[in-house]
């Protein structure tokens, strides 16, 4: 079993075990009958008096709660040791704390509702095609996470601290904390930051304040023009693995209107100079993966004709990267497919 293999594996197993035998299943007797009684957070449910069918369920509830909690205990001791030889043979490049958010997000069942953005985009992109990309292009202190906002987010996860995205973040770092007068951004005490946006509406004006939804404490998704073609072009997953070995899942837009969108950004006359000239050389590293290592991303009069007019504006002044003093790719090392691993992170 490869490292993708066993983290899908784990994956299913512990989804099972958290749906369908979360919580407990015990007798309580009332008024000198017994009752069998399903309890999960604060919520307990009769399930009927003693009979044969209440003890078969018992008996179920608890012999599949045992084969699920054994069928994780392998799959982790697997994940661990593949770990340790995938960081042993430098395959790790996820930051740990990325890794292990990307995870928490899939666990929470709300990663294919955020999507990662910006810089830590090329993480997943590197990974498909099969290579390093270095130089200082993957280098930065934050994640942008794309939130579809026509739909609500629902984050599957028992702890009531846990139902905000806020909260998920605690959950891994107890230091972050929203951010005074940038409502959309939370930071750490190591000041790494997580940013949460959506597309703006159109017309802009339109906009209205508030979080996703989930609590009046959660992060407020900030409204970003130019958005929409990121959350409504075609999504793309695979899995990275971190600084530790660990494989994480990761949900991105397509290599081919990010390329574009950072070269729109580029150009924005009121965007940063030092933000639109990386900008610029992200886009064209992007522009020399899809061509050389991702011939599966077709850029074709077909693609480009169906590209909102911005984006085939930005398509037009695409040229390839040069060779020298950029980033460049590298084979990565010992990877003889796709392989990624989990659990000692």
């Amino acid at each position: 079993m490869d490292l993708r293999q066993a983290y899908e594996s784990w994956r299913d197993a512990s989804r099972l075990a958290s749906h369908r035998f979360s919580g407990s299943m015990f007798w309580r007797q009332v008024n000198g009958t017994d009752y069998l009684k399903r309890k999960i957070g604060r919520s307990e449910k009769s399930l009927g008096h003693r009979s044969p069918e209440t003890e078969n369920i018992y008996q179920s509830f608890h012999d599949g709660r045992k084969v699920a909690k054994e069928r994780l205990r392998n799959l982790t001791n697997t994940i661990d040791i593949q770990a340790g030889i995938a960081r042993s043979v430098g395959l790790g490049r996820v930051p740990r704390l990325i890794g292990r958010l990307l995870r928490l997000l899939d666990q929470a069942e709300i990663l294919g509702h955020i999507r990662v953005v910006g810089t830590n985009s090329m993480f997943a992109y590197e990974a498909l095609a099969g290579v390093h990309l270095s130089g200082e292009v993957l280098a930065t202190s934050d994640i942008d996470l794309l939130v579809d906002a026509r739909r609500r987010l629902r984050i599957i996860m028992d702890g009531p601290r846990e139902k905000t995205v806020l909260g998920l973040l605690q959950s891994l770092d107890h230091s972050f904390e929203n951010v005074q007068g940038k409502p959309y951004r939370a930071v750490n005490a190591e000041g790494f930051m997580v940013d949460l946006i959506r597309p703006q509406s159109r017309p802009p004006w339109k906009d209205e304040p508030g979080s996703l939804g989930l609590s009046g404490s959660d992060i407020s998704p900030s409204p970003i023009e130019g958005l929409q073609w990121l959350v409504n072009c075609e999504a793309t997953s695979t899995l990275v693995i971190d600084t530790r070995g660990y494989p994480a899942p990761i949900i991105v837009p397509d290599p081919r209107i990010w390329m574009l969108h950072k070269m729109w950004l580029s150009k924005r006359l009121m965007r940063e100079p030092e933000k639109k000239r990386r900008d610029g050389e992200q886009a064209l590293i992007m522009w020399r993966l899809i061509k050389e290592t991702l011939p599966q991303y077709v850029l074709d009069d077909a693609f480009v004709a169906g590209l909102p007019k911005p984006l085939r504006e930005s398509f037009a002044t695409m040229q390839p990267a040069p060779t020298s003093g950029s980033p460049t790719l590298e084979d990565r090392p010992g990877d003889d497919g796709w392989e990624p691993p989990q659990p000692g992170w």
